[in-house]
């Protein structure tokens, strides 16, 4: 099978776990790096928000012609926050089927890069959706009638980065490692002003919090340093966007996968992955983040909690290269007639 990604070649996007295991996996595999196509300067975002797709236009033109080249048997588009619907279309007339993930939400949209009019135009041309919230996931197929499959996200640990980072002497404080948005600020400083030692990292966040004695700013962390911040501190914080709520995150799996002990918002699916006050804690109220960070601050069984995280991570299957096999299986279904 031949397959095209158009989406993200960073190394640290979701795109990257499933390049790296769906080639070993039989995939003749090539990438359409969307990001080189593309400029968001402030006159192109102000574009955008006006309904002009004229910043797109060199990455739809680019994306027909990487079709054409390659000969794909399924073109699969992450988020298609750029693409417009007669490419698409074109597409499909080459005889390629559409596939779609987005791990944001096609519907909500919180900045540039989520959601928008070419992802709700679009989602009624493709093959076969992807989506990590079992909600979204019965909404598009009972509204538009596609098939869409329920695909979580996942995590990549290699053992010797996890044999490295468990070594790592624990800190007993919160974190909070990602980006900030206005509630995710109201809730660390909430934290803060109770006496609760918390530690956040992430792009900006000096312009969301400013100063506090109980509060420390890092920048953003990548590769080992990122996996030994989950790791390393009492209380892992995670905190939905609003596309998320009800469902999960990135941080549902890296988290535990690191035996980091994580307090989570309650979710169905959250429930589904592990088992509250033991594997992980989730809370149902702002109110409740105080009183579980007291209480796991104060804890000394944790290395049980760390224990149990990790081996359901692993004995559950929420790696990547489990999730890069369900793809594979479905995308498979797409050429039998």
């Amino acid at each position: 099978m031949k397959l095209l990604i158009a989406g993200s070649a960073a190394p640290w996007a979701l795109e990257h776990h499933y390049i790296k295991h769906l080639a070993p996996l039989g995939v003749t595999l090539e990438v359409f790096d969307v990001a080189s196509f593309v400029n968001y300067t402030i006159l192109d975002r102000a574009l955008i928000r006006l309904g002009n797709n004229s910043p797109y236009r060199c990455a739809n033109e680019c994306l027909l012609n990487k079709v054409e080249a390659f000969q794909p048997d399924v073109v699969w588009i992450f988020k298609g926050v750029e693409f417009q619907a007669e490419t698409l279309k074109q597409i499909k007339s080459r005889g390629a089927k559409l596939v779609n993930y987005n791990p944001d939400h096609p519907f909500i949209r919180t900045s540039v890069s989520h959601g928008g009019k070419n992802v709700e135009t679009c989602v009624p041309l493709y093959d076969l959706h992807f989506c990590y919230s079992r909600d979204l996931t019965n909404k598009i197929e009972n509204e538009f009638g596609i098939p869409t499959t329920w695909l979580p996200f996942g995590f990549e640990l290699e053992e010797p980065v996890f044999e490295k980072i468990s070594k790592a002497e624990e800190i007993l404080r919160i974190a909070f490692v990602g980006n900030p948005d206005k509630t995710r600020a109201r809730i660390i400083r909430q934290l803060a002003a109770a006496g609760l030692p918390v530690n956040v990292y992430g792009h900006h966040w000096q312009r969301f919090l400013g100063k506090h004695q109980n509060i420390n700013i890092f920048d953003a962390v990548y590769g080992d340093d990122f996996w030994q911040k989950i790791r390393q501190y009492r209380v892992q914080l995670n905190i939905f966007r609003p596309h998320n709520v009800g469902s999960h995150n990135m941080r549902t799996f890296e988290i535990p996968a690191a035996g980091g002990i994580m307090l989570a918002p309650d979710s169905p699916e959250h429930r589904a992955f592990f088992s509250h006050g033991e594997e992980a804690f989730f809370y149902r109220s702002e109110e409740e983040i105080e009183r579980y960070c007291r209480d796991l601050l104060a804890r000394e069984d944790v290395g049980e909690i760390r224990e149990k995280a990790r081996r359901r991570s692993l004995e559950s299957g929420y790696d990547y290269l489990e999730r890069a096999e369900l793809f594979l299986k479905e995308i498979q279904k797409l050429r039998k007639p």
